[in-house]
Formats: C-alpha cells, sequence, structure tokens
C-alpha cells in the first residue's frame, strides 16, 4: 500500500514540538458506503481506534461529517475525547466546545415543509432515499436506475428552486447523493479551522492538523489545511489532498500505523 506508507512518512516527519489533529470524514471514509444510510455502523475495530486517540495527551481527533453530530455519536461510539462537526460543520461539539451557527435554524420551517413534498414527488422511484436531517434534507440516489435518479433529482431541483433563487437554500452534490441545506458561507473548512483554534488554545501548542477525506465536501477543508499539515484523500474522487489512500480499510491501517508509532 505506498499510499498509506507515504501518507505515514509524512505523518512521522511533523513538526516534534506540535500537537497533532486527526480529522476524519466519516461516509466513504472511516466506513464504506451503504444503500441505506441509516444501515451504516463503524466497525468495532476502528471504534477503538477512535476511542484511543481520543485519551491521548499528544494528539485529538475529530470527525467532520454531514450527518448530524447526534448521529455520529450513536454510529462512530468514539467517546467523549472526540470532537464531533454535523451538517457540514454548521454544528461542532467536543471537548470544551459547544457550536451551532447562528443561521442554521432560520430554514427549518421551509425545510420541514420541503421534505414532505420532495418525498411525495419520489415515492415509488426504487433505490431513491429522503433523509431528513432536520436542518438539511438528502436526495440518495445510490440503488436507483438512472432514469429514476434523473426522474428523481429533476423533481428535486425543481421543488428547491423557488428557496435557492430566494437565497434561503443551496444545493451541495456529493457522491450518489444531493443535499439541500441552509444557505449559509460556511464549510468544513470553516469547521476546521474553529476546532484547530480551540484545540490550540486547550494545549497552548501549535497545532498540526490531519485530514481524511473522500468526497468534493472535503475539498474545502483540504484547502483549509493547505501545506500547514496533511491531507489524505480516500479513494479516487478528491483532488485537493497531498496523498491518497484506497478505501476505509486503507484508513484503518494507517491510523494503527499512526497509533504505533508514538
Amino acid at each position: 500500500m505506498p499510499g498509506v506508507e507515504r501518507a505515514l512518512a509524512a505523518w512521522q516527519a511533523r513538526p516534534a514540538d506540535s500537537h497533532a489533529l486527526l480529522l476524519m470524514d466519516f461516509d466513504g471514509t472511516l466506513v464504506d458506503f451503504e444503500l441505506d444510510p441509516a444501515a451504516v455502523r463503524l466497525p468495532a475495530s476502528r471504534q477503538m481506534l477512535l476511542q484511543s486517540f481520543g485519551t491521548r495527551a499528544d494528539l485529538s481527533a475529530a470527525i467532520v461529517s454531514g450527518r448530524r453530530i447526534t448521529d455520529l455519536r450513536e454510529r462512530a461510539a468514539a467517546g467523549p475525547g472526540v470532537f464531533y462537526a454535523g451538517l457540514h460543520g454548521l454544528e461542532i461539539e467536543g471537548p470544551g466546545m459547544r457550536f451551532m451557527h447562528h443561521a442554521a435554524s432560520e430554514a427549518a420551517p421551509t425545510l420541514g415543509v420541503l421534505v414532505a413534498e420532495v418525498k411525495k414527488a419520489t415515492k415509488g422511484l426504487t433505490g431513491v432515499m429522503i433523509e431528513d436531517k432536520g436542518l438539511s434534507i438528502v436526495l440518495h440516489v445510490r440503488g436507483a436506475s438512472k432514469a429514476d435518479r434523473l426522474h428523481a433529482l429533476t423533481r428535486f431541483k425543481a421543488l428547491a428552486k423557488p428557496y435557492i433563487n430566494d437565497g434561503l437554500l443551496r444545493v451541495l452534490p456529493g457522491d450518489e447523493m444531493t443535499e439541500l441545506l441552509p444557505n449559509i458561507d460556511w464549510t468544513k473548512g470553516d469547521a476546521v479551522r474553529a476546532i484547530i483554534r480551540h484545540v490550540e488554545s486547550m494545549h497552548k501548542q501549535l497545532v498540526w492538523p490531519v485530514y481524511f477525506g473522500d468526497d468534493a465536501t472535503d475539498e474545502d477543508a483540504f484547502e483549509e489545511i493547505g501545506d500547514s499539515g496533511l491531507t489524505i484523500g480516500v479513494g479516487h474522487r478528491t483532488a485537493g489532498a497531498s496523498f491518497h489512500v484506497d478505501d476505509p480499510n486503507s484508513v484503518e491501517i494507517l491510523l494503527r500505523s499512526i497509533l504505533a508509532t508514538d
């Protein structure tokens, strides 16, 4: 696994006086995708890894995901020492930190009405799923035919168009999914910056961040970190990472290697 070996070498060459911060996307990075997002669970071996990182004094760990924090806590079970950023960073919780973007709830009433309309419009389309996150709506088409995908996406965007034009909502494309969420100028990159600043304040030490991500939504985090840390793309759908590994299994191997080096 040359990608793992190269990333591990970069990890070992990190600044000796820094506090390492491991930040990881969830779906497609720590876990493989499932047709039903509700069926995803973090394997016990990876839970134990995250729990180990969460108890270390010399490093910190965070999960940065489009899922809600309550969902992440249940599925990851990583323990209280790990930071969680949900809704692409609109909400963040962790040791000594609790954040919700002040504008996130403004679109909730609209989204509540819209989700019922979207479910009705896509009812009966095999392999199409609508996920209601409360503060966002996700159209999943991983198990759908090409025709059903196109029909579902067309209806989804048509229903959302008035709210997008009004500037209340925005569309965020992803792997086999499309998300509708509050139109706020805030990304995973902003969440990463906020977590880094908090961890630096906690430990009174410069943070050296490592970010693992597999999707277009992770590109903002890669850009935020740039050359100040280590960026690792999982799979082959990201362009902005410095290193790439194959899949979530490779991520686990790299994390185990990182744990073994210190």
